[in-house]
């Protein structure tokens, strides 16, 4: 491949890393690859102005107006070669706003191989803005410094329509700032191939492996309810993370019952960008591993009683150090030739298959900082993970203006949505219970 060097400086050819490659082999096995945000307007944007933001924030962040490029040896981020000929940007007017995001939400991206889509969709109400970003190409972390980026270059537009922002060409989009925090020079040198992962306990009930159609399941918690939430946290010296844990590994015993005294394993998402706050040049990427953490199911236990498990079995793992190697697993995976990865990750999903299980995840996207296009302040957002298939599944949260948002991806007939619905009832259940 080689690469060459535009105008504005954006090289043709960007390097594809490890998070790349496994996220973007979802699509061929478990998922649709889409991380989405939808955020809520009192008022009305300028679609011309939020248009030109959205063309401009491609040259911004180039991977952004990339194709994924399937090379054997080492697959790579490619630039659209006529990206203003392209649709990046939608605005529709509808009456029934639910309908009209979840349309949207459920849909594909407009072009092939897109990264980006965003549509503006006006109701009586308000407007309401919604993203879908690749998960190739960014994680949930990534997409909420995009929506800060669209904000920023949208509010400037507004004060000089000649504004073009400088393209992130310096900004790393692999591990390194994360292994220079921990002072790790050479990361390959701590892979333990003799290392065992523990196979999955079990999943979330589903029925057969067809996946027809796509559906989402959405639980806000808000004001009063959100503030005990917070409370009880300090008061017990707990993250909301393993609150929510525990929640998720309370409903999950309630609703499937596995044998008492059996460990049961929840993933659980990492976000290594915690390790390095400061640094200026980490352009939109994937930078996130999951942890496995595992409790057993005790009968007749109060919240607090189970919190404390796991609490423990956090603990546990960050003294372990698991973040560390998953990150250093990811650094083996860039290594290897993209056929052979293929081969590992379909050998792990043909094993998910055979012996029906696959650990349910908790991914928890954090909070988005508060949104400002130019006058105008979002009232409310939240974000979508990717759909996932069974036997996989996928609980998301994330937070914003004191409303946490609980949201579920998954694909019927495979998992039943009475199934998932009760499921949420026994979450939203055990957080306000607090």
């Amino acid at each position: 491949m080689g690469a060459s060097i535009l105008e504005n400086g954006i090289p043709s050819i960007l390097p594809v890393n490890g998070h790349d490659r496994f996220n973007y082999s979802l699509k061929h096995f478990s998922s649709n690859i889409q991380i989405q945000a939808v955020i809520a307007f009192d008022q009305c944007l300028d679609a011309d102005i939020l248009k030109r933001a959205v063309r401009l924030s491609l040259d911004a962040e180039p991977v952004l107006g990339c194709r994924f490029i399937e090379d054997e040896k080492q697959p790579y981020w490619q630039l659209f070669e006529q990206p203003d000929e392209m649709q990046w940007f939608e605005f529709v007017i509808k009456d029934n706003k639910q309908e009209a995001v979840e349309q949207f939400l459920t849909g594909p991206f407009i072009g092939e191989g897109q990264q980006l889509n965003v549509r503006l969709i006006r109701t009586p109400a308000g407007d309401n803005l919604c993203v879908k970003i690749c998960h190739a190409c960014s994680d949930a972390g990534g997409l909420k410094e995009y929506l800060q980026l669209l904000a920023g270059i949208y509010s400037r537009l507004q004060k000089n329509p000649d504004y073009k922002p400088e393209p992130n060409i310096q900004g790393r989009r692999d591990q390194k700032h994360y292994f220079e925090a921990l002072g790790i020079e050479e990361p390959l040198a701590l892979f333990d191939p003799h290392a065992k992962v523990p196979p999955p306990t079990w999943a979330f009930p589903y029925h057969d492996l067809e996946y027809k159609e796509m559906r989402i399941s959405i639980r806000h918690i808000r004001d009063e309810a959100f503030e005990r939430i917070i409370t009880f946290g300090k008061a017990h010296e707990v993250t909301i993370n393993t609150i929510i844990l525990t929640a998720l590994y309370r409903s999950l015993f309630e609703l499937i019952k596995p044998p008492v005294g059996e460990e049961m394993g929840i993933g659980v998402t990492v976000d290594l960008r915690q390790a390095f706050r400061d640094s200026p040049n980490q352009a939109i990427c994937n930078l996130s591993i999951t942890m496995e953490t595992r409790i057993p199911r005790v009968d007749e236990e109060s919240f607090s009683e189970t919190l404390t498990r796991v609490s423990e079995s956090v603990a546990d793992l960050k003294n372990d150090r698991a973040d560390l190697r998953g990150a250093v697993g990811i650094e083996v995976l860039s290594g290897i030739e993209y056929s052979q990865f293929i081969g590992i990750i379909q050998a792990v999903w043909q094993q998910m298959i055979a012996t029906g299980k696959s650990d349910p995840t908790l991914s928890n996207m954090g909070v988005i900082s508060p949104l400002q296009f130019g006058q105008f302040a979002a009232n409310d957002a939240y974000l979508v993970t990717p759909k996932i298939c069974a036997p996989g599944f996928l609980l998301a949260v994330s937070t914003y203006n004191k409303t946490l948002t609980l949201e579920v991806s998954y694909c019927e007939p495979a998992h039943r949505r009475e199934e998932v619905e009760a499921f949420m009832d026994l979450m939203e259940k055990e957080l306000r219970s607090l």
